[in-house]
């Protein structure tokens, strides 16, 4: 699963960089899995790989729920914020860690990847 730290609504690279590496400090510190980052791939030529430091690779340790919950924590912490959770493609932004109709969208979400 990857996750994408889309920060707050005026944040830069420098700082959804420094938001991401609170994250993994958190995910990790909560066990719910491997935290990694992606191994950088930028073209050559080219001055870094913002989009890879915005980034998390995470290999579940124990339910996608338990991952879920983690991030929204994150998220409640960081009012504003935002996090889009990555399967294969299926994306699912996180905002708000207490919207009624983001926890319907989340249901889904994890529904449909077997959690």
């Amino acid at each position: 699963m990857r996750l994408l730290m889309g920060g707050y609504a005026d944040s830069d690279a420098e700082e959804r960089a420094e938001l991401t590496w609170q994250l993994q400090d958190d995910l990790s510190r909560s066990g719910v899995g491997d935290v990694d980052r992606p191994e950088a791939r930028a073209p050559t030529g080219a001055k870094g790989a913002a989009l890879e430091w915005a980034q998390l690779v995470v290999t579940l340790a124990g339910s996608m729920p338990a991952l879920v919950t983690a991030v929204r924590g994150w998220l409640g912490r960081h009012p504003g914020a935002s996090i889009t959770l990555e399967i294969q493609g299926d994306q699912l932004k996180l905002e708000s860690p207490t919207a009624r109709q983001q926890q319907d969208l989340i249901d889904a979400w994890i529904a449909r990847h077997g959690g």
